[in-house]
């Protein structure tokens, strides 16, 4: 919990909707609506992103690896991405084990 507000507090510090990080591009907001194929984000600079998702995505808590299943509207999510012929796909997304609360989007 206190990696995932402290990327959150520096994200504030620092306003970008993507930066990059070794091979991989970041995304950091909250989630605003889950599909089978993408799930789109509201980043902190209030822009919408969306980022595709695949069977090879992997889904990560702050404690353990997790589901897509966990994830919810209003978690608020790292994404590493890369860019492709379809836009940012995920190769993995983190968010808090911690259930957003109602309204939290």
């Amino acid at each position: 919990m206190r990696r995932i507000l402290g990327i959150l507090f520096l994200s504030a510090l620092f306003p970008a909707i993507l930066w990059a990080h070794g091979s991989g591009t970041h995304v950091m907001g909250t989630v605003t609506e889950i599909a089978a194929d993408h799930v789109v984000v509201q980043t902190p600079e209030d822009k919408t992103v969306t980022i595709h998702t695949t069977a090879k995505t992997a889904y990560r808590t702050t404690k353990e690896a997790s589901t897509r299943d966990a994830l919810q509207v209003g978690h608020r999510i790292v994404a590493e991405v890369t860019k492709d012929a379809d836009g940012l796909t995920a190769s993995e997304i983190r968010f808090s084990s911690v259930p957003p609360k109602p309204g939290a989007h």
